[in-house]
């Protein structure tokens, strides 16, 4: 026997036995760092996208089958289905985690704005809410402004540094001045490239401090003469429908499901297919599972995400000021091979 390439193949061995075993204890490490109360909403939203049968896009993304086999989900529903073990237990026994890469994104939230709306045109209502026409495309935001035809109003709005921040975030709920409400829901935007004005604002040198939705909407609101020069910047438009559903429901994101607060996230599609169960680590929500559901222009990277944050002033306070590093973590059937 050739004891040279024995001992050789030994430690080969070792060497890739132990290389395993730190990532498994890794991977165990992330998902018990990963808080009980969070994972109560994240389970119930991964048991309806299973009977939805939603995992199934898994297998169509270009990544497939990287973050687990179409068999391997499948076994997961069931197993999610019959569950008799409390939801940590389970994601610790069903998953593992992996990572694209170790190089720090960013976290940012988006949420449902409320914005002032009427059916008629008035002396307060004079900025247009529009719905899709393919006329637009390719259509700068300035000419739509200045050109949209009347028979494609939804409704009016009273402040067009509202709609610009409702545009931002997708969809949202108008406001009638009998306090009833509507939803308002993306339909299509102008085929243009998203630019941010907010880092037109720094380069410009307009805001001091810290830039977030705030300090953005306070310059805004104190420089009216300015206003539209500085939302053209960003050409893109986005384009709106009403919906007839309950009103208490939440939007809908790009799987066409509900969204969930602090569950639901926009990713960057190209690195990560809608439906699969994420671990974002942060500093301020640590290990936080959540669902890819939806995703965003302007979401681009492996470690990239939009975090859902609800409704209303209290979810825009939160998500007008989250801006933190980020580490994505997928979480995948322990068994992929």
């Amino acid at each position: 026997m050739n004891y040279k390439l024995f001992s050789l193949f030994l430690f080969i061995s070792f060497f890739f036995y132990s290389s395993f075993c730190k990532i498994a204890a890794k991977s165990d490490s992330l998902i018990f760092e990963v808080k009980e109360e969070s994972l109560k909403s994240f389970y119930k939203e991964l048991k309806i996208i299973c009977k939805k049968n939603n995992l199934q896009k898994l297998t169509t993304h270009r990544s497939y089958p990287k973050f687990g086999k179409k068999i391997e989900w499948q076994s997961i529903c069931i197993k999610i289905k019959n569950n008799g073990q409390n939801e940590k237990r389970f994601i610790l026994n069903n998953f593992q985690t992996i990572n694209l890469s170790n190089k720090e994104g960013l976290l940012t939230g988006y949420y449902e704005p409320e914005i002032n709306v009427s059916k008629k045109k008035s002396k307060r209502f004079t900025i247009p809410i529009l719905k899709y026409n393919a006329n637009y495309k390719k259509m700068t935001r300035e000419d739509i402004n200045k050109n949209f035809n009347n028979k494609d109003v939804l409704l009016w709005t009273d402040n067009k540094i509202d709609l610009f921040f409702l545009q931002i975030q997708g969809s949202g709920i108008g406001l009638f001045e009998n306090k009833k409400k509507i939803k308002i829901s993306y339909a299509g935007n102008n085929d243009l490239k998203y630019k941010s004005i907010g880092k037109l604002m720094l380069k410009k040198r307009l805001i001091k401090g810290e830039l977030n939705l705030f300090s953005i909407k306070d310059y805004l609101n104190k420089n009216l003469k300015k206003v539209d020069q500085i939302l053209n910047y960003n050409e893109r438009y986005i384009f709106f429908k009403l919906s007839k559903k309950n009103i208490l429901d939440s939007s809908k994101g790009a799987m066409g499901l509900n969204l969930s607060p602090f569950v639901s996230v926009a990713v960057d599609t190209k690195h990560y297919p809608l439906g699969l169960p994420l671990v974002l680590q942060s500093k301020i929500y640590g290990m936080l599972p959540v669902i890819a559901m939806d995703k965003g222009s302007a979401i681009i990277g492996k470690n990239r995400a939009d975090l859902f944050i609800g409704r209303g002033k209290k979810a825009e306070k939160i998500a007008g000021k989250l801006k933190e590093k980020l580490v994505i973590h997928a979480l995948i059937p322990r068994n992929k091979k």
